[in-house]
């Protein structure tokens, strides 16, 4: 088998754009990378395709992004999008163009609004978040049987897709329930704050969580989808503890964790474990304050940046991608955040 640019950036532990960089002696590329990078095309004898290098540059390259407002989620979603503008700075030599369409992820005609002008700009790859699972299951099925699609954050089971890029959201959910589970005595209640309902990912992360208990003692799910909303979280949180008097650890499902910190600190409810996701700002403030005990990441500018390189990977002809793509998962803690970058927010 023919080896490909994508294989050496492999074998090299480099981007693509590095190794094109290499090979077309273009742009700048530290001396130890590109000696790593020779080597590997030495060791494997890569020759480069003249002709097919200069088809794939002649080429413009169209990608539809398909994602909830950049707002949604605390600001999540800029994560995601910082990537994918990476993955294009990187294959700027290649013509590649990213068509945003956003939705508002609690709303299915919103969804197929924003999915309903995508074919209209004639992309040759789409990459989706499908948030709304029977408007993105309905979108696909309606694609032309040619059309190349990834999906990256949640996968879909049933949908049809080249390659999903994103975490393994049960044992995310598990991996949450082990580290709450040594925070918080058995004699206390744990409960668990669905922020999203439909997501699918969202609940496979819930039933992670909960098969971390005996089935007598799994932690009670409370849903609002409205968590973000000025006002909701206080009234929400209000009510829970109403019912929940002696709760002593909250997971929550998504990047809204903080919404809960800041409500913990204002109320002065001491003593709560809080177990969330994602390494926005907000976040960042309550781990390194301890408020937010644990924060896991799921690498969501890796999966934004992988999507669009898989995409164009498929586009240039460069092989079949893996169908599944699992980025790790990182824990995070007010002992170790000072070491992880912050998660670049693209305007």
């Amino acid at each position: 088998m023919a080896v490909t640019v994508k294989d050496l950036a492999r074998l090299a532990g480099v981007s693509i754009g590095t190794v094109d960089r290499v090979l077309h002696r273009r742009g700048r590329v530290a001396a130890e990378t590109e000696s790593r990078v020779r080597a590997v095309i030495g060791k494997t004898g890569f020759t480069l395709n003249l002709h097919a290098s200069n088809l794939a540059q002649a080429r413009n390259y169209r990608i539809g992004i398909l994602t909830p407002e950049l707002t949604q989620d605390s600001g999540f979603w800029r994560i995601p999008l910082a990537g994918m503008r990476s993955a294009v700075r990187e294959l700027s030599h290649y013509h590649v163009n990213l068509q945003f369409h956003h939705l508002d992820r609690f709303s299915a005609s919103s969804f197929r609004e924003a999915a309903g002008a995508l074919p209209a700009e004639k992309p040759d790859g789409i990459l989706l978040a499908p948030v709304i699972p029977e408007a993105a299951l309905e979108f696909v099925r309606n694609l032309p049987e040619e059309a190349v699609l990834c999906c990256f954050d949640s996968d879909l089971p049933g949908l049809r897709k080249a390659s999903f890029i994103g975490q393994d959201s049960l044992m995310s959910g598990r991996l949450a329930g082990k580290l709450m589970k040594m925070l918080v005595p058995a004699d206390r209640q744990t409960v668990i704050i669905q922020a999203v309902d439909m997501d699918y990912h969202i609940r496979d992360r819930v039933e992670g969580f909960r098969s971390r208990y005996p089935e007598d003692t799994r932690p009670t799910v409370f849903k609002e989808k409205h968590l973000d909303l000025p006002g909701v979280c206080d009234t929400f949180m209000d009510d829970l503890f109403r019912t929940m008097p002696d709760t002593g650890g909250i997971f929550v499902t998504n990047a809204s964790v903080h919404r809960v910190a800041d409500y913990l600190v204002r109320r002065n409810r001491a003593g709560v474990s809080l177990v969330g996701y994602d390494l926005i700002p907000e976040n960042r403030k309550f781990v390194e304050t301890g408020v937010i005990d644990f924060l896991i990441s799921q690498r969501p500018e890796v999966q934004g940046y992988l999507g669009v390189q898989t995409l164009f990977n498929i586009l240039s002809g460069q092989g079949k991608p893996p169908e599944t793509q699992i980025v790790p998962l990182d824990i995070l803690t007010r002992e170790n955040i000072r070491y992880y970058a912050p998660d670049r927010i693209s305007p």
